[in-house]
């Protein structure tokens, strides 16, 4: 809208004011008419004053107005006919933008009711704590899940697991996750996600909480099928070749449950014996051997943890695959910086590690490879370390990526199928993971994850 009655009220004002200056001057310097003189400034005296008083008048409104936005009252109602029509512009103006600033305050409030009520009907548990640790707010499915309420400390975590405060206010040196499970007295297990949000004033936690017991107990199971498919297809493997033999072996010596006579054993049928009782014992000793393997991998030991630094232990697990089988002749590239220090547990560690080195040297030197090129980098993040071991070997193929980790599934004609598996529940145990980042572009990478 246009102000222009508002500029014609000042400009008439300014102009009165000059105008009667001048012929002030003029009555009291040329005409030494003193008299008129002091008419004259009298009026000047008034039209100033009433120039103020326009000004006030509007700027106490004004200040009404902005004292009102300032403190969110927006029932401020200014007068809609003064008799003056500029004055009436800018008041109408002022309404009109109260107006705005009152439908924006709804909008939001609307807006916040409706988050609010999102949230609260979420079975996503959440709740924010300030720096101090405590809780600011929290919906109904937190409180069900940890039974904390407003204004609680987090301390009362506790209650939980002795480590989940520390967790959540990311102290200590497991601070590098991103997201952990506790368990709590009732059974469930509870996946605990924080995140930060800064304002101007603090630093505010806000803590995703969730109920993940149903979707561990299925993958669980999972594992536990996959596991128990890859047993009976190993040990059938090994049972099947030893009782076919055994039968055939019996068809030699015995006719109608009865033993044959040895004039009907000749020198073929004792080869064929001795034949099959080596098959019989090679089959022996892989099934031996792949319990062996079980039992290591349900056996795992417990970790120490100790500071490590991984530029170290990295040079000192290459050195070891030296001896590996054509290691010599791949191009090794590095990218190791010094003095990055974890908590683990070296002996273990440094197992996961020559393990992913031995993959990649096996997937280099027996696939021919013209150019064999292993890269090793160490990564710190602001959350955590991870050691990349990549190579330029035969991508894994889509369909096999999720069995890769399942114990004793492999594609090697003597693998065992123990290596990544027992890798990966040893980094779990010690709260980190192994996992394939990409397996593309001719390039294949594992992440140990620290």
């Amino acid at each position: 809208m246009g102000y222009k009655h508002f500029y014609k009220a000042i400009l008439l004002r300014l102009t009165l004011l000059v105008l009667i200056t001048i012929i002030g001057a003029y009555l009291f310097f040329e005409q030494q008419a003193y008299w008129f003189s002091a008419i004259v400034a009298i009026v000047l005296l008034g039209v100033m004053a009433n120039l103020i008083n326009y000004f006030n008048h509007i700027n106490k409104w004004i200040a009404l107005f902005l004292l009102g936005i300032e403190n969110e009252d927006t029932t401020l109602k200014t007068p809609m006919a003064t008799g003056n029509k500029a004055i009436d512009d800018v008041y109408i103006g002022m309404n009109r933008l109260n107006e705005m600033f009152r439908q924006t305050k709804i909008d939001i409030s609307t807006q916040e009711q409706y988050f609010r009520t999102l949230i609260n009907q979420s079975a996503t548990g959440l709740f924010s704590i300030n720096e101090n640790g405590r809780v600011i707010n929290i919906n109904p499915s937190a409180k069900k899940l940890t039974n904390l309420n407003d204004q609680h400390h987090i301390n009362a975590l506790i209650s939980i697991d002795k480590a989940l405060p520390d967790f959540i206010m990311q102290r200590g040196h497991k601070s590098n996750l991103q997201s952990a499970i506790f368990e709590n007295k009732q059974g469930q297990k509870l996946l605990f996600k924080p995140s930060e949000i800064n304002t101007n004033n603090q630093t505010i936690k806000l803590v995703a909480v969730s109920d993940i017991t149903k979707e561990l107990d299925t993958r669980e199971v999972d594992a536990w099928v996959k596991l128990a498919r890859t047993l009976s297809h190993e040990i059938m493997n090994n049972i099947a070749p030893i009782t076919t033999l055994s039968q055939v072996i019996s068809g030699y010596f015995t006719k109608n449950n009865q033993p044959v006579g040895l004039e009907k054993i000749d020198l073929n049928t004792i080869a064929n014996t001795i034949k099959g009782l080596r098959v019989i014992e090679e089959r022996s000793l892989g099934l031996m051997n792949f319990v062996e393997n079980y039992r290591k991998f349900t056996k795992l030991p417990e970790p120490h943890f100790k500071e490590i630094i991984l530029s170290d232990l990295i040079e000192s697990d290459l050195l070891a695959a030296a001896a590996f089988h054509g290691f010599g002749a791949i191009k090794v590239e590095k990218s190791i910086p010094q003095n990055i220090v974890v908590q683990s547990d070296r002996e273990l560690l440094s197992q996961v590690i020559i393990n992913l080195l031995k993959n990649a040297t096996e997937a280099l030197y027996y696939k021919d490879i013209v150019h064999p090129t292993m890269i090793v980098k160490l990564v710190q993040t602001d959350r955590v370390v991870k050691i990349e071991i990549s190579n330029n070997g035969p991508a894994i193929p889509p369909e096999i990526r999720e069995q890769i980790f399942v114990p004793f599934y492999t594609t090697k004609e003597n693998g065992s199928g123990i290596g990544l598996s027992l890798s990966k529940q040893i980094m779990l145990r010690m709260g980190g993971d192994i996992l394939l980042v990409s397996s593309i572009d001719s390039w294949t990478t594992f992440a140990v994850v620290i």
